[in-house]
């Protein structure tokens, strides 16, 4: 292997470090100033570069999702289980759950894709005859999370408002660059920084890793098969799926459903860079950027997948023991009001870069105060996710 795709893999993995702590910041932000790289190295050295980076992000964005409470879209789901670890003391162990599931997702994800390319099962022709029925299964475990939830008039409350919210923000609207990033901050973020605000000190950690059993490769091929599905589904990405797949998981096994949410979020972007090789498009900007730009894709993608997942995992468990140790020293009270600062420095800057600031900005504060609300009401945080799902379910009805 040429040494120089080592050096830009783990560059990548640098950069996915800075953009998974970062609250607003993504991969597909870098990516067109990454661009600007392409003519001066070789295409094998920016796919490295771009894997390293998509795939450690991902892998680190957990870390401000557990100690801060500020995700983003594809992590978001997790938030609530991952404070209620931190709030016991054991949120390193939270995160390393998030991280076993992420790898074994990746790794699963890699096998299954191979198989299917190399067996030629014809995906296309299944998404084809599987596509007018998607609305109305998307109805249906609509309804099926309701029924079998707790709280459910505030939970009801809060899927219908989050998902009305959806309709009027991203349904035939004209395109407001990150208007995402602004929707998940408010909702999943400015609640929790909120609450963070009132204490002085997070509760003590400790550094106790899980105890790994046969019963986390169930999860993480449930969350692997989650990724999966986005093949079949281009209006639905991974925090949909996650949403869905969460009400199959019983909430109360924390254990399981963070090893779940780690696999979904993985192989969701794990399969949204081979579906370039399965059906020849991809399904994330990442593999957007790459399809574009003719870098050649052969099954050598595998081992930068593996290489950076490996590395990605390892950075991981150790950073997050730093910021631990860093966190028991300061006044969290403080840290947390510096983030909520951050963040709406990130919002205006975005909202200003996205030609309509009062607009970004009034959607940042309705998406806060739904978060809020569902916060308050001791309502399931997951199902602020219909602001997705019933725009999704639109568009099928209307284009399908």
């Amino acid at each position: 292997m040429d040494i120089t795709n080592i050096f830009f893999l783990f560059f990548g993995c640098v950069l996915g470090t800075f953009t998974g702590m970062i609250p607003g910041i993504h991969p597909n932000t870098l990516v067109p100033f990454v661009t600007l790289l392409y003519n001066y190295l070789s295409p094998q050295n920016y796919l490295y570069l771009l894997i390293g980076m998509v795939i450690t992000h991902y892998f680190i964005n957990y870390i401000p999702s557990a100690f801060i409470g500020v995700p983003q879209d594809e992590t978001a789901v997790s938030v609530l289980p991952l404070h209620r670890l931190t709030s016991n003391g054991r949120g390193y162990e939270g995160i390393v759950l998030c991280g076993i599931g992420g790898f074994i997702g990746v790794l699963l994800s890699v096998i299954l894709a191979f198989l299917i390319f190399y067996i030629g099962f014809d995906l296309e022709s299944t998404y084809t005859l599987f596509k007018p029925y998607i609305p109305y299964i998307l109805i249906l475990l609509v309804f099926l999370s309701l029924i079998f939830t707790d709280n459910v008039f505030w939970n009801s409350l809060i899927l219908l408002l989050s998902g009305l919210f959806g309709i009027v923000v991203l349904y035939n609207r004209f395109p407001v660059d990150n208007i995402l990033t602004s929707i998940f901050t408010g909702m999943f973020g400015i609640p929790f920084l909120l609450e963070n605000i009132k204490s002085e000190k997070i509760p003590p950690q400790r550094i106790t890793y899980p105890e790994v059993d046969v019963s986390l490769i169930k999860y993480a091929c449930v969350g692997t098969f989650g990724g999966f599905l986005r093949i079949f589904l281009p209006a639905i990405g991974g925090s949909q799926i996650n949403f869905f797949l969460s009400k199959l998981i019983r909430e109360n096994s924390i254990k399981g459903f963070l090893v779940s949410q780690g696999a979904i979020t993985m192989s969701n972007e794990v399969f949204s860079i081979l579906s370039l090789l399965i059906i020849g498009y991809g399904r994330s900007g990442t593999a957007v950027a790459i399809k574009n730009l003719s870098i050649p894709l052969d099954s050598s993608i595998i081992i930068p997948l593996v290489m950076a997942t490996g590395c990605a995992f390892y950075i991981l468990i150790t950073l997050s023991q730093y910021i631990l140790k860093y966190l028991s020293k300061v006044n969290y009270g403080k840290i947390s009001l510096y983030v909520l600062l951050l963040c709406l420095f990130i919002v205006v800057i975005l909202g200003y870069l996205s030609k309509y600031p009062i607009y970004y900005f009034i959607v940042f504060l309705v998406a806060s105060a739904l978060g809020i609300l569902s916060l308050k009401s001791r309502g399931n945080m997951s199902y602020l996710m219909g602001v997705l799902i019933f725009p999704t379910i639109l568009y099928f009805l209307d284009n399908y």
